[in-house]
């Protein structure tokens, strides 16, 4: 970087430079080698050659409107001949701010920074110092300085700082980058400072010596000193100096050491940071400081592509749709975005740009393949079939299932994706195994590069090459035993999404896959009707090597009786034609699970008793299945679900370890007394569609019941339920007193129409399903609930509101004797709950509306009477303001036609505005309508649906951005169906009104009134 790419020039008065200004350089000074100050004549030539050499010139602006011009004008001039960066920062006199901006917005400026008294110089001058440093390394260093404050904060929490600290990512990332910014930063407060990249090349090319002579040095020893002389004068030019050593790029721990080994060389407070793509090789340095690399936010994503792709205006539709589809592929990648903006760059039409981008999805650029690749080399065989197995079919899946599977193909998954993890090459979260898109690119390249010949490919995932190799490459006839043995495929996997194709299988098709080990043929879009078929009317073989048989729609009535299930862990069939699984006697010891969910032919499932490691057997919708085996000695069995087997009369006794149990829709009228463990074991049980149950019988170890006439033993004997459904008990009028169900978590008693009292919740309950019921008022509710549903509830008019914490989701649909006080105060407690939510909290809420709300609309709701006519809004956000803005609550009031049916209601809320840089920008929110799950067939009269947001706008890690919104937001709202779909919704409801409310950062004040949401509004017609 040459002298002139660091400088910042700081203008001002005599009259602010002893007190903001000098503040202001300081914190410059912090972030950037190269600051100045001048508050002379810039008529000097010494004053005229600072400012031509400065990228960025930072006018500090205040009274004296003259004086500054002049200097103003000067600083224009280089602004145009030496390409400067002008940042305009009004201090002072507000009379004059208003001269001010119409003279700055005059000469193009659209970022100036404000002064303002109810802000404090410190943050005003943190938000310059961003504005500087972004703009100062506007393309090679976006994003970095929010990181670089997470550095920051990361080491002061350290009393005596950090003196090993690991930086570690994905490869491609930014790790380098970011390293070099924090070695720029923290050279400083140093006194011996090297930067070596690429450590483990360096130190194999040059060895260690060279590289400590080369770097602390300046006098190299002569030709005639040996090592030992050469390494005794290192250690006592570096001897109880402060050292600040970069090893970038480490990748073998063992080569890191002869390094680290001398560290006792340096002095106190010596830091050394390394950076690498391995957390173990961090781990095994001695590095417990570890700061994960993560990738570029929305905002970041898009600057970095913009550039370099060179597009200046997405004002059309379908640019700014390619534009976000390769935003989103590339997941805040920032090799991806430079690469993909290369790529784009010179491409004249649309057409075009769409075509290269598909090119480089399918065919990762050889930079990232290989980026990805040298970390995939590293691997071992079964960790590189665990990384394969998941970049071609378990991406997004949940671990435990992920696991269990690749656990029965032998690969030890509980090793390898700890490995998978530390190379930044998977992450697990939410119980769900991840990987970039990217990533899951090179994966899938990797297989592609194999060979050409698709059946000598180890897995396959592409509909239309797998149609064409049932179709085609297996029309063979079966072989003998001996011509079997020589199968040449080495197809291990094959995932086939059907959806909009339609072909005949032969029945040779697995005859030669002898090493397939998951075979899942599937639907994901069921409204395409696919047709798969055997038109001779049977299947050879399946290979015995299956792990997972999953197929949907499987259209024979039952497998080759010569395949041997030996190693079989699930077996998932929904909707086949069975009438059995296989007949004679099969080794089943490796199977878990078997779903044959809505396979209406099924009469027999007598093999199951078979499988003496199942765990789970899901025999929902088997209609004409009329008697379940005997499960009692299998001993791993925890869930069976029978629910719509209409022709099942009787159950067998049930294994000691039964966690659910589903019966609802069942012809079962009793059930065995063995149900009831007499050790104390725990039971978690789900009973539903019993119409009969005994009273004399036990329950005190079931976790739910369905379906009974009377409840009057539910707070005694079930002091382990965990789900209680009584959904339809339309005999049942009231529940007694539940508090002490400490493990209930889920209530749902809805479509009990007779119904009336409940006289208490269990303190632990998070869902509560009321539905339909005759209920009057509810009791207190518990502070742990998230879900409250209580649509066509049209006695209910009052509830208590004691709980300081509000659920999620309110559904009081229909609810038409629900006074508008209660709703209001309802509405007050739950903005209230959202606006004093501790910020790490807040964070959490990003995926989804910290609450939603809906019930019939009444005119003298005082949230309203902020309402305006129409499917959009305007509101002004004044600068200040959006320093403590947390989110929006939006209100919408839909009016139904009586033709309305549900069609999974949803509304979608566009919001736009413009930058600070001049530029349009969106945000689209799909907004859930009822509660999660739960359908509404008939909603009478306008109703009336509330969402608080704290996404509703971008953010930055640290939290919102203020310099990002512009003053006018606009907001517009549209109905649309479970597809966020709009057809056809126009004819059966429409948005009548809509408001938004915003709210700000909790203060000591613990009400939300009026006026507090709109002090800084300024909207047309007096309001939203």
């Amino acid at each position: 970087m040459n002298n002139r790419e660091q400088n910042v020039y700081i203008s001002c008065l005599d009259e602010v430079r002893c007190s903001f200004v000098s503040h202001l350089y300081e914190a410059l000074l912090k972030r950037i080698n190269d600051v100045f100050v001048d508050s002379e004549d810039l008529l000097s030539i010494e004053a005229q050659e600072k400012v031509e050499k400065a990228r960025v010139s930072v006018m500090v602006l205040p009274g004296n409107r003259k004086v500054c011009l002049d200097k103003l004008v000067k600083v224009l001039k280089c602004q145009k001949t030496n390409d400067q960066v002008v940042v305009p920062v009004l201090y002072g006199d507000r009379t004059l701010e208003g001269e001010w901006l119409s003279a700055l917005d005059s000469k193009g400026f659209s970022s100036v920074h404000h002064y303002r008294k109810e802000c404090n110089d410190s943050k005003l001058i943190e938000e310059i110092v961003r504005d500087v440093y972004e703009k100062l390394f506007y393309m090679e260093r976006i994003g970095i300085y929010s990181k670089l404050l997470e550095i920051e904060k990361m080491v002061s929490k350290k009393p005596f700082g950090i003196r090993f600290l690991g930086i570690w990512g994905m490869p491609g990332i930014g790790k380098t980058t970011f390293a070099k910014a924090v070695f720029d930063q923290m050279s400083g407060e140093f006194d011996a400072c090297c930067f070596i990249e690429d450590y483990d090349k360096s130190i194999h090319d040059k060895g260690l010596y060279h590289l400590l002579e080369e770097q602390f040095l300046e006098e190299k020893p002569g030709a005639d000193h040996g090592t030992i002389i050469a390494f005794s004068l290192l250690r006592n030019k570096l001897n109880n100096k402060r050292v600040l050593v970069v090893l970038d790029g480490v990748r073998n721990p063992l080569v890191a050491e002869p390094f680290l080994g001398g560290f006792d060389w340096f002095g106190p407070k010596s830091r050394i940071i390394i950076t690498s793509r391995d957390k173990q090789v961090l781990r095994l340095c001695g590095f417990n400081q570890i700061y994960e690399v993560r990738g570029l936010n929305e905002k970041e994503a898009l600057q970095l592509f913009l550039q370099r792709a060179s597009i200046k205006d997405m004002e059309e539709k379908s640019l700014h749709e390619l534009t976000m589809k390769v935003i989103k592929h590339a997941n805040g990648h920032p090799l991806a975005l430079n690469i993909y903006g290369r790529e784009l760059k010179h491409k004249r039409k649309l057409s075009e740009m769409e075509t290269t981008f598909l090119k480089l999805k399918r065919r990762p650029p050889f930079e990232i393949v290989d980026a990805f690749k040298s970390s995939y080399d590293t691997l071992s065989d079964s960790e590189k079939n665990i990384f394969l197995d998941i970049a071609c079919f378990f991406n997004g899946e949940n671990v435990d299932y992920v696991m269990q599977l690749l656990e029965g193909c032998g690969l030890f998954p509980h090793v390898g994706i700890d490995v998978l993890v530390g190379k930044s090459l998977v992450s697990v979260s939410e119980n769900r195994v991840w990987m970039h898109n990217l990533i899951q690119d090179v994966g899938r390249e990797i297989i592609n590069e194999e060979t050409v010949q698709i059946e000598r490919r180890s897995r396959l995932w592409e509909p239309l090459i797998i149609k064409y190799l049932l179709e085609h490459k297996a029309n063979v006839e079966p072989k003998t035993t001996i011509k079997r043995a020589q199968g040449i495929e080495e197809i291990q996997g094959i995932f086939l999404d059907t959806s909009n194709l339609s072909f005949d299988v032969k029945p040779a098709a697995f005859e030669n896959m002898l090493k397939l080990r998951l075979l899942k043929i599937y639907c994901s879009n069921p409204e395409t009707h696919p047709v798969i078929s055997f038109s001779k009317g049977f299947l050879y073989s399946l290979p015995n090597e299956l792990r997972l048989l999953h197929w949907e729609n499987y259209p024979l009535q039952s497998l080759p009786q010569n395949f041997d299930p030996k190693n079989l862990i699930e077996v998932n069939m929904l909707h086949s034609q069975l009438k059995k699984l296989w007949g004679g006697t099969k080794s089943l010891e490796m199977l878990r699970t078997i779903k044959l969910c809505h396979s209406q032919q099924l009469v027999d499932i007598e093999i199951v008793s078979e499988a003496q490691n199942l765990e789970v057997i899901d025999l929902q919708g088997c209609t004409r299945l009329q008697s379940f085996p005997a499960t009692r000695n299998l001993l791993h069995l925890r869930v069976v679900n029978l629910s719509g087997c209409t022709e099942i009369k009787s159950f067998p006794e049930l294994p000691p370890n039964i966690e659910t149990l589903h019966l609802q829709g069942t012809g079962i009228i009793e059930l065995p007394h063995s149900i009831v463990k007499p050790n104390g074991g725990e039971l978690v049980s789900f009973l539903a569609g019993l119409e009969g149950l005994s009273d004399a019988l036990k329950l005190e170890r079931i976790t739910s019941l369905t379906k009974m006439s009377s409840a009057g033993h539910c707070g005694q004997d079930l002091g382990k339920l965990i789900c209680l459904d009584l959904k339809d008990c339309s005999r049942l009028q009231s529940l007694p007193n539940m508090v002490n169900l400490e493990s209930l978590k889920a209530l749902d008693i809805s479509g009990c129409s007779e119904l009336k009292t409940i006289q208490g919740f269990p303190r632990n309950l998070k869902e509560l399903n009321i539905a339909g019921t005759a209920v009057r008022e509810l009791p207190q509710l518990p502070q742990s609930l998230d879900l409250l549903n209580a649509h066509g509830c049209i006695y209910l008019k009052s509830f208590s509101l004691d709980s300081e914490k509000l659920p999620m989701h309110y559904t009081f649909s229909n609810c038409i004797n629900l006074t508008p006080q209660v709703v209001n105060n309802f509405l007050v407690r739950g903005l209230a709950y959202v606006k004093h939510m501790p910020r790490e909290h807040q964070q959490e809420l990003n995926k989804a509306p910290a609450f939603s709300f809906c019930a019939p609309a009444h005119t003298d709701q005082i949230f309203t009477l902020g309402m305006h006519p129409g499917a959009s809004v305007m509101i002004r956000l004044n600068p200040p303001w959006r320093k403590i803005l947390v989110g929006f609550a939006m209100l919408v009031e839909v009016e139904f036609s009586e033709d309305f049916y549900d069609v999974g209601l949803g509304i979608s809320c566009v919001c736009r505005w413009k930058t600070t840089e001049g530029h349009s920008q969106r945000i689209e929110r799909n907004l859930q309508c009822w509660a999660p799950g739960k359908a509404v067939p008939k909603v009478k009269n306008d109703h009336m649906f509330v969402f608080c947001d704290v996404n509703m706008r971008p953010t930055t890690r640290q939290g919102n951005n203020p310099d990002i919104w512009a003053d006018l937001v606009v907001f517009e709202f549209f109905p649309v169906d479970k597809q966020k779909k709009r057809r056809h919704l126009d004819d059966i409801c429409r948005v009548k009104r809509c408001g938004v409310y915003a709210i700000e950062t909790a203060t000591y004040n613990t009400s939300l009134k009026m006026r507090e949401f709109t002090r800084y509004f300024h909207g047309s017609n007096g309001g939203f």
